[in-house]
This record gives C-alpha cells, sequence and structure tokens, in this order.
C-alpha cells in the first residue's frame, strides 16, 4: 500500500513510517501543511495520515483546499489529532467525503492498523 504521512512532528512520522515499511508498505512523509498539499496533488496514494493541528498550513487547511479544487471524494484520508475535538466536529470531519476515519494520539497500532485495512 502507498501511504503519505503529514505531521509537523518529525519523531511520529519517522516512527510510522518505519512501522508501515517493516510491515511492507511504501511510505512516504512530509512534516508541514503545504508540502503535504502538494505532494496530495501530485500522486496517487492509497492512504493519508493526516495530522489536524499543524502550525501555518493545518490538516483543516489540507481538507478545505482539497475540497475547493472539487477532488476530497476521491481521497482515502484518515486523521489524526492529539487536540481535544468536540464530538460535533468529529461528526462532520467523519462526514466528508474521503475522510475514511479518525485516529486520536497516541497512535494505537491496532487501532492504525484496522483504519488502514478498512
Amino acid at each position: 500500500m502507498k501511504i503519505l504521512i503529514i505531521d509537523d512532528n518529525k519523531s511520529i512520522t519517522n516512527s510510522l513510517k518505519k512501522y508501515l515499511e517493516v510491515k511492507g508498505h511504501n511510505v512516504s512523509t512530509c512534516n508541514n501543511g503545504s508540502e503535504g498539499l502538494a505532494l496530495i496533488r501530485n500522486d496517487n496514494w492509497d492512504k493519508i495520515l493526516l495530522d489536524l493541528s499543524m502550525p501555518e498550513f493545518s490538516g483543516l487547511d489540507i481538507i478545505e483546499s482539497l475540497e475547493r479544487d472539487d477532488v476530497m471524494k476521491m481521497e482515502k484520508i484518515i486523521v489524526f489529532t492529539a487536540a481535544s475535538i468536540p464530538d460535533y466536529v468529529i461528526e462532520k470531519l467523519l462526514a466528508k467525503e474521503g475522510i475514511q476515519g479518525l485516529l486520536k494520539k497516541p497512535l494505537s497500532i491496532v487501532h492504525l492498523t484496522d483504519a488502514l485495512t478498512a
């Protein structure tokens, strides 16, 4: 599976990349939202792991940009965050085409694996 991980925390992206590569996946990472959006637009990904809470250009900004370009429905995004998000925001996010799940940090390997295979 070809996976893109977008998170401003380099230790998270590095750890997830190592784990997923051991499991046989082809993984790319980036640590800012602007670069992540460019990678999404310039390649095809089986899954995108997207941190919602990043400085300057957040995961929510990426989602809004993809929606404006009318390509959001083609994506397979699993969002994750350490922030406390109200239930109504989670429900609204999960209702969007292209969003396949939401995980909370710290990430559980079991939940991550389940989300990737869903």
